[in-house]
């Protein structure tokens, strides 16, 4: 048996190394978690969602909040909710603990998805990428769902990639984590039918199988995230899948005098209706600015569902009427997304530079892989392109590439070994 793991592992200075970089990566982890970070407006905001969840109170938020609780995703609050009920009270650290602990499963999961599309060589380099990438050490350290996220995602696809080869029922695995990963972030509902339709399209010559897998695979998403739109249908009064808020992000994503930056969003609103300042606190947040433009525009509408008409009504405006203009912005908006990681700390030079490293080897391991693996590309490449298409339509983020981190690495992992090899053929 020792035998066998060492052969699939490079030999046991592979298994060693292997074990290194998961032990670099949980200590990294558990130090932010252990110290903490200064919160993010939004790290406070589903650490005061939890705390009123564990008191009893609900999936709410505190008198003073500017938007509704119902606008955060329900999966990384309900999941601290339970940590807190475990642990006999609101321990925010034993949260971000369990949450590091869950976070260092991404590099296990981003070494085994390399190792199978090419080699131990080609995980480890992956496994080592997600395990220093600073972004998702800082967001450990503050109760974010971007780890939480990156790992769900990793596991589905790994429980996709061994799903493929197996049988029917192995499917449902996948869609219980695609289904968790909804619940933490929503906009992957959607992907989620394309990733069905990616699994349909494995067996075309066995169309009957293919839509058997894909319908196993959509039952494990509708298992877990149903519960919540149930609830949703209770509490909220109408369907709303996940969350609510679908309109403010489309919104801001689609307002084109932002250039592309969300926070300057409010600004240029400000700027084009200063009617509004006197509507509004001192130092007013996006979103109270957009419900205040929201009820001057469609006075009695839920502002979600007027924002939501706006930002539909900006979006044709602007593809018919400046179709070149929208295009310099949508330009704009994927290279924020895609250019560096959220935080500052991505921003320095070095960890730029590992940033750049791991999408530009990664798309040359997404072109190996289309020759000679096509399905597992296809299936990547959906996800990832799922992912531009989402920042280019609503609010351009870096955060949504850092879930899909552990896949970005994994297929670096591909290209670095492909580029050496490839050398080693020329100088050899």
């Amino acid at each position: 048996m020792m035998k066998g793991l060492a052969a699939r592992n490079g030999g046991r200075v592979g298994i060693v190394a292997l074990a290194a970089i998961l032990l670099l990566g949980l200590i990294l982890r558990v130090d932010y978690a252990w110290d903490g970070r200064a919160p993010v407006y939004d790290a406070a905001s589903y650490a005061e969602i939890a705390a009123n969840l564990e008191r009893g109170d609900g999936f709410t938020l505190g008198d003073g909040a500017t938007q509704p609780a119902s606008n955060y995703s329900p999966g990384l609050p309900l999941l601290v909710a339970g940590l807190y009920e475990v642990s006999g009270g609101e321990h925010e650290r034993f949260a971000r603990l369990v949450l590091a602990l869950i976070g260092t499963l991404a590099i296990l999961f981003t070494y085994l998805i390399a190792r199978r599309l090419s080699s131990p060589q080609a995980g480890l380099i992956g496994a080592a990428g997600v395990a220093i990438y600073p972004a998702l050490l800082e967001y450990q350290g503050m109760l974010m769902g971007e780890p939480l996220a990156a790992t769900l995602l990793s596991g589905a696809v790994l429980a996709a990639l061994w799903a493929g080869s197996g049988p029917r029922t192995q499917w449902l695995l996948p869609g219980l984590l695609m289904g968790a990963l909804v619940l933490v972030r929503p906009e992957y509902l959607a992907i989620s039918v394309l990733l069905a339709v990616v699994v349909l399209a494995r067996s075309r010559s066995e169309w009957r199988r293919g839509a058997a897998n894909a319908a196993v695979l959509l039952t494990g998403v509708v298992l877990v995230v149903a519960p919540w739109t149930v609830r949703n249908a209770i509490v909220l009064d109408r369907f709303v899948p996940v969350s609510t808020g679908g309109g403010q992000v489309l919104f801001a994503g689609s307002y084109l005098p932002s250039e592309g930056d969300p926070e300057r969003v409010g600004l240029e609103v400000l700027e084009r209706h200063p009617e509004l300042a006197g509507q509004l606190p001192a130092d007013p947040r996006l979103e109270q600015i957009l419900a205040a433009l929201a009820a001057q525009r469609y006075p009695g509408m839920e502002a979600d569902a007027a924002l939501a008409r706006m930002g539909r009504e900006r979006l044709r405006d602007d593809l018919t009427e400046r179709p070149l203009e929208y295009t310099d912005f949508v330009a704009a908006k994927i290279w924020r997304t895609w250019g560096h990681g959220p935080r500052e700390v991505m921003q320095r030079p070095g960890w730029e530079l590992l940033h750049w490293a791991l999408v530009g080897f990664g798309l040359i391991g997404l072109a190996v892989l289309m020759r000679r693996r096509p399905w597992e590309a296809l299936l990547l490449a959906t996800l990832l392109l799922a992912i531009a298409a989402v920042g280019a339509l609503l609010v351009a983020s870096p955060r949504r590439v850092l879930v899909a981190m552990p896949l970005i690495a994994a297929l670096a992992g591909v290209g670095a070994t492909a580029c050496y090899g490839w050398l080693r053929s020329r100088i050899a």
